[in-house]
């Protein structure tokens, strides 16, 4: 008996805790899901974009590494990007550029997103488990039959289907695995189409014990865009976060003359 108990005391001990109920929950992850570009519009940071073309046989064709610096200029809060390497080779005399900015958005139009993409999908609690020392909670997502999306976005991910870990405490999307699981056309196919298969990876990070940034963002996708073919990996990786203020922004006076 003693023998048994010191082996049950050294086992992995589980989290007897009940699981959340699943429409609360999701309620709470609901209210902390804000599109990326808004919280990273407070950061400085770095960005490296690995582009893998892939041939008709899966093997890689061509691999482009790029490394860029994201700043923001301190009156318009503009974000500017500089190219400082290419293919590991530093690039001295890169200009920045402005970095596109989408259409702006109101708040209500980000909500009306939003709720399409969570309308989108019928989810299931999976589990529990720590990552990075954190609970975890996973959850599957599938399609909902008979759903029609209102939204551009919706439309997208109501042929989408995975699982995402969203931290517990807080309520944050942790990781994202989702792939298409039948094919997505724009413009009746005349303008884009992706194949079924294309994967989607999302990693959050909490930068400063305070806010939780995109870390790494991976697509697989064989798609085409108008009359072009693409087979390709990309894949981009952030760094060197630093909150936006006079002491990291980096002016770049003179930039449209």
């Amino acid at each position: 008996m003693p023998i048994i108990c010191l082996l049950l005391w050294l086992s992995p001990q589980q989290d007897a805790r009940p699981l959340p109920e699943l429409k609360t929950f999701l309620a709470e992850a609901r209210q902390k899901l804000h599109p990326d570009e808004v919280l990273l519009s407070k950061y400085t940071y770095t960005e490296r974009i690995t582009e893998i073309a892939i041939g008709s046989d899966g093997g890689s064709r061509k691999t482009e590494v790029s490394v860029y610096e994201v700043t923001r200029d301190l009156s318009s809060r503009q974000a500017y990007r500089r190219l400082v390497s290419k293919n590991g080779l530093l690039v001295n005399s890169s200009k920045p550029e402005k970095v596109g900015q989408r259409r702006a958005r109101s708040r209500s139009d980000e909500d009306k997103t939003i709720d399409d993409v969570f309308a989108a999908f019928d989810f299931t609690i999976v589990g529990r488990e720590n990552l990075d020392e954190r609970p975890a909670i996973r959850l599957a997502f599938r399609p909902r039959a008979n759903y029609k999306p209102k939204t551009l976005t919706g439309k997208f991910f109501s042929h989408v289907a995975g699982e995402a870990l969203v931290n517990e405490d807080d309520h944050e999307l942790v990781r994202l695995d989702a792939e298409l699981i039948d094919n997505f056309s724009i413009g009746f196919g005349l303008l884009a189409k992706m194949q079924k298969g294309a994967q989607i990876h999302v990693e959050r990070q909490k930068i400063n014990d305070e806010i939780w940034l995109p870390a790494r963002a991976a697509v697989s996708v064989n798609a085409r865009l108008l009359a072009i073919k693409a087979n390709r990996r990309i894949t981009v990786e952030y760094s060197d976060y630093k909150k936006f203020n006079v002491d990291t922004v980096i002016k770049f006076p003179d930039l449209d003359k």
